[in-house]
């Protein structure tokens, strides 16, 4: 972008209704009676810098703004229009005028602006922000004085509207909570309530699932039931009432009214796997106690998480000198399948059994009738990814299905796998993950599971043989949270923009310098990309 191009986006679908705009709504009318006929507006944005609201009564002045395209839904963040006072004072998060050849773009020279951040108390975070816009030079002192007047204003009104919502919330909650009987839950953003009936059944485990669960109802919107599977065991049936945007109370229900029978005490650490998470503890305890009682298990999960070592862990727990038997859809499955017949004892996994081949699927039941009537028991475990469309006469000849927790629902795991993997790759030598490293790894949501993670590491450790792993040593994807697949000149740009970031310690302008693009540019790319290596977010 040069300093004669003004091209800011404009967004289709931004809040103009949410608690933000309610807050202001009275403070920018109060505003804007002291200014009516004077070349000047009054502008809202959002925290991303995105215009929500504008007043301006002078008609030359609005044609004006309208044709840089300061009106509401485009945006004036510093990476979509270089320097301004929109877009600086959202970057420091203090008070800042703009005047004149101060802005980037020379359409904007005509004009001064001051800004003020608006903080929302409640969660410490940047909500949006207050502008007033005239011709240069224009006052920079009363300006901003009047702006961070305006943006306390709008602060005190944040915190009563959220007030406000804490008690419809909490009004909803108690309504639900009267009628007695019943587990109640309310969620929003940053707030959750529990009953004691919830208390006494959620584990600390329990609630990011129950979370993702409720999210995911809400976006489809209404009211909805929903079945779950607790971190304990317990099948139960959730209804999510849905009371404002991204809030809803919960009632919990127990199927069949009781909870489950005790599970045996087999942890992971007894099938030398890491993990202490309630939720994955649960999973190798019921698939140990299949494997005791030769009970077939269909074991889903999302791609990565570790289906097979976990079948693979069971049998060698219990019968490691008997044979482990993988069969894939590319194999001779009717075969690989008979030739199985003759290893009682053993364990079979039937991998990914959702893209067998109907001859394949064929065989398999056939086999599974066949070994149902055997005296000499064969362990079947076949796994699938979520979701995946099966035969539907599978199901029934596996009696036993089990969900294998992402590695988001087990982030704490996260600081056991770590080691475990490291140790496995690098035997004989001294390599071990810092402290700083480790938080880098938490804070990801690891889409790819435990087998992204293996991959993280494996290319941690052609940069860093020996010693403790540093943040700059992870693979670039670790900082990034972008949420589309890359093409392969993005994934090279992006990894250039984190690694001379990492060199800089986050020094944006000497990173741009370094790679020859305008800050604008790299505050784009920042965006786009979901790059937030440790230094990009304490700005």
């Amino acid at each position: 972008m040069s300093n004669d191009d003004l091209d800011p986006p404009y967004f289709e679908d931004l809040d103009t209704e949410g608690r933000l705009a309610r807050a202001a709504t009275p403070v920018l009318e109060r505003l804007e009676q002291t200014l009516l006929d004077a070349p000047a507006s009054l502008i809202l944005t959002d925290a991303q810098g995105r215009i929500l609201d504008r007043r301006v009564n002078h008609g030359s002045f609005r044609r004006h703004l309208d044709a840089i395209r300061l009106a509401p839904g485009f945006g004036y963040a510093e990476e979509q229009v270089g320097t301004n006072a929109i877009g600086t004072a959202r970057e420091t998060r203090q008070i800042t005028f703009v005047g004149g050849s101060e802005h980037f773009t020379a359409p904007l020279h005509a004009m001064a602006c001051a800004t003020a951040p608006i903080t929302d108390s409640l969660t410490g975070r940047l909500a949006g922000l207050v502008d007033i816009t005239c011709r240069s030079p224009g006052d920079g002192p009363v300006m901003s004085a009047v702006v961070c007047s305006a943006a306390r204003d709008i602060e005190r009104r944040l915190v009563e509207l959220g007030s406000e919502r804490e008690r419809t919330l909490l009004g909803e909650f108690m309504a639900a909570d009267r009628h007695g009987g019943q587990a109640i839950v309310a969620v929003a953003d940053d707030l959750t309530m529990t009953n004691r009936r919830a208390a006494d059944l959620l584990e600390p485990s329990d609630h990011a699932i129950l979370r993702d669960k409720v999210a995911e109802l809400l976006r489809a919107g209404g009211k909805h039931a929903s079945s779950l599977v607790l971190s304990g065991g317990e099948q139960v049936t959730i209804r999510c009432n849905p009371v404002e945007a991204n809030s809803a109370v919960v009632k919990i229900s127990l199927t069949d009214g009781h909870r489950s029978t005790p599970r045996p005490r087999t942890r992971p650490a007894d099938l030398k796997l890491a993990g202490t998470s309630t939720v994955f503890a649960n999973v190798c305890a019921d698939l140990a106690m299949h494997r005791q009682t030769y009970t077939q298990v269909l074991l889903e999960g999302e791609p990565g998480v570790g289906k097979v070592a976990l079948a693979r862990a069971v049998h060698y727990r219990y019968s490691p000198e008997r044979p482990f038997i993988v069969i894939e859809s590319d194999a001779d499955v009717a075969s690989r399948c008979r030739a199985a017949l003759g290893a009682p004892g053993g364990t079979v996994v039937l991998r990914h059994v959702e893209s067998f081949a109907d001859d394949a699927r064929a065989a398999v039941m056939d086999w599974l009738d066949t070994i149902a009537e055997d005296a000499d028991r064969v362990w079947v475990v076949a796994t699938t990814d979520i979701g995946a469309e099966l035969p539907e006469d599978l199901p029934g000849r596996l009696p036993a299905t089990l969900t294998v927790p992402p590695l988001r629902h087990r982030i704490e795991d996260v600081q056991e796998l770590v080691p475990a993997l490291l140790s496995t790759f690098t035997p004989g030598r001294s390599v071990s993950c810092g402290p700083a490293a480790m938080r880098v790894l938490l804070r990801s949501t690891w889409p790819g599971n435990v087998t992204e993670l293996a991959q993280a590491l494996r290319h941690t450790l052609a940069r860093r043989r020996v010693g403790q792993i540093q943040p700059e040593d992870l693979p670039e994807s670790c900082h990034a949270t972008g949420s589309h697949v890359l093409t392969r000149w993005e994934t090279i740009e992006r990894d250039a923009i984190i690694r001379v970031l990492l060199e800089t310690h986050g020094d944006k302008a000497a990173a741009a310098d370094l790679l020859g693009i305008s800050r604008a540019t790299i505050y784009r790319r920042i965006n786009a990309y979901g790059i937030t290596t440790a230094e990009t977010r304490s700005e």
